[in-house]
């Protein structure tokens, strides 16, 4: 009976010891892995965000660009246009763009193309109804603007990579920026046109198969811009498809935080953050 107690007490001791080692041991594995994430993330940290070089952006946009942070009052919409009419400027002096021997230049190109596009906007919803559909939305921009067109486009992104993070964003606030401007000639497509190809961008097979064959700077921006655009709709009452943008802010917001190609990463992050609360239901 006491050789039953003894080994009994043994077995409950081990037992113990055994439950307090596994604690200890979990303890310590825990500490490791958070120690290996602080170290992770600083070493991400010292990883340099991409500057562009001052002189880049002279070239470009005549000077450089004064800092725009999602608030449209600290800049103005003449600011603006002086950097986008500067970046046709430049391309009209680029030798691969020369080649191309323009009529008119890239600016008269640009608001053709925008007539064209605006005309013929693509399916958002409804392009799988038939294989014809389908088709048509698959080379909606072919068709539209025509090979030469979309061979220069590509060019441009490809030769102008390192500043087309600021372009974008110009083109951007260019197109949807309020102002009280009286004079102001609308050179941009409307919101409802820009309404249409967000919808495409994002809601269709056919858009995102475009946006797949481009670089990921273009293609999460696009999605980006994309999403604001269906955010200035929701406002306007102007969402006549019915896209629900939340999925697509959840989806952003997990793909630009694990990036490090974006100069303007957390502008983007707490724009999406913000419109995550906007449509918190």
């Amino acid at each position: 009976m006491k050789r039953f107690i003894s080994i009994s007490f043994i077995i409950l001791l081990l037992g113990v010891i055994s439950y307090f080692a596994y604690n200890a041991i979990m303890r310590w594995h825990k500490e490791e892995i958070e120690t290996a994430k602080m170290q992770l993330r600083d070493e991400l940290e010292v990883i340099e965000k991409p500057v562009i070089p001052e002189e880049k952006l002279i070239e470009v946009f005549g000077e450089a660009p004064k800092e725009i942070t999602g608030e449209e009052k600290q800049i103005s919409f003449e600011e603006i246009e002086r950097q986008v009419m500067a970046f046709f400027s430049y391309l009209d002096e680029q030798e691969y763009v020369i080649a191309y021997k323009l009529e008119g230049g890239t600016y008269h190109q640009f608001q053709q193309v925008v007539e064209k596009l605006s005309s013929n906007p693509p399916l958002a919803v409804g392009e799988t109804q038939s294989l014809h559909t389908l088709y048509e939305n698959m080379s909606h921009f072919f068709r539209i603007m025509g090979k030469k067109r979309i061979d220069l486009v590509k060019e441009i992104l490809e030769n102008e990579e390192e500043v087309i993070e600021s372009v974008m964003e110009n083109f951007y606030l260019w197109f949807t920026m309020n102002n009280n401007v009286k004079e102001r000639i609308k050179k941009g497509p409307s919101l409802k046109v820009l309404y249409e190809y967000s919808g495409y961008f994002l809601n269709t097979l056919a858009g995102r198969s475009y946006l797949l064959r481009r670089d990921p700077k273009v293609r999460i921006l696009t999605m980006h811009y994309s999403v604001l655009i269906l955010d200035k709709a929701n406002d306007a009452l102007l969402n006549s498809n019915g896209i629900d943008i939340r999925p697509y802010i959840k989806f952003l917001l997990n793909e630009i935080r694990n990036q490090i190609i974006f100069i303007d990463k957390e502008q983007y992050i707490s724009e999406l953050e913000e419109l995550d609360k906007k449509y918190q239901l």
